[in-house]
């Protein structure tokens, strides 16, 4: 294992993890036909950073932060962003997202039948304007989960909600340029969808789902995040869990315990 790599596994304390070590180490292999241009862009310790991000995600590793991971791999957030986002497409790594995990997701699952009814909307019109190869090149485009996450933001800003645009970029593992570029498009494509929307004040209350006593589905009560699932030949599956379950914060309470210990008996002594 590379010393950078160690270090770096380090400030994430992921050090005692050696499935994240050996899985970050997979990936790095994975990167070598990609060069070092496209990571030359981003921090000195952008390349190894990312490949504990994608190590993590592979392995159902939840508590994951995008900022400190931009602040170890020495580069600003875009940045950080950016460089992922070219890695994600260079292999072909792209989260899955469904209107359904985002609305959970973002807790706005009266939206799910909307922004299905959007889609169905934009899709055809967005590709009617392209032809030949140029259409295949839209088809395989429209297929990337940022458009689903335009698509999500802009019925719910129809419906007077307002969605954060950080977390539909983190949940469809987009930049903001692309996400913004996205909305612009489908605002576009959608105007008049959109306008119809507007006029239809109760829909969205009538589209959300009603539970008895006041109860939520099970999804809704386990999915926090949007379980982010790489289409390619890794595996990998975010299942998003409590933080309390993670190592980190059992490992900060059996620290806190012990404290509080040592300070009772200090004082009766």
């Amino acid at each position: 294992m590379s010393v950078n790599l160690r270090a770096c596994l380090k400030r994430f304390h992921l050090q005692d993890e050696k499935k994240v070590q050996n899985r970050a180490e997979e990936f790095l292999g994975k990167f070598h036909p990609l060069g070092n241009v496209i990571f030359d862009k981003g921090g000195p310790n952008c390349k190894v950073v990312i490949a504990i991000q994608l190590a993590c995600e592979s392995l159902q590793i939840t508590d994951w932060d995008i900022k400190i991971a931009a602040a170890i791999a020495g580069c600003s957030l875009s940045t950080y962003e950016s460089v992922l986002s070219t890695v994600r497409k260079a292999l072909d790594i792209q989260p899955s997202v469904s209107f359904k995990t985002l609305a959970v997701a973002l807790g706005s699952t009266g939206l799910v039948s909307l922004a299905q009814e959007l889609w169905t909307d934009f899709v055809p019109r967005y590709l009617d304007v392209y032809t030949g190869a140029r259409r295949q090149a839209a088809e395989k485009e429209v297929k990337s989960p940022c458009w689903k996450g335009a698509v999500m933001f802009s019925c719910a800003k129809a419906f007077g909600e307002r969605l954060k645009k950080d977390d539909l970029r983190q949940l469809c593992g987009c930049t903001a340029m692309e996400l913004n570029l996205a909305i612009k498009s489908v605002d576009s494509f959608c105007a008049q969808k959109l306008t119809e929307f507007k006029k239809r004040p109760n829909a969205l209350k009538r589209a959300a789902p009603q539970y008895k006593n006041e109860e939520k589905t099970e999804e809704e009560r386990t999915v926090k995040k949007m379980v982010i699932v790489p289409v390619s030949g890794i595996s990998s599956m975010i299942d998003h869990r409590d933080y309390k379950a993670t190592k980190r914060y059992k490992e900060y309470m059996s620290w806190h315990t012990s404290m509080v210990q040592q300070l009772k008996e200090q004082k009766t002594k």
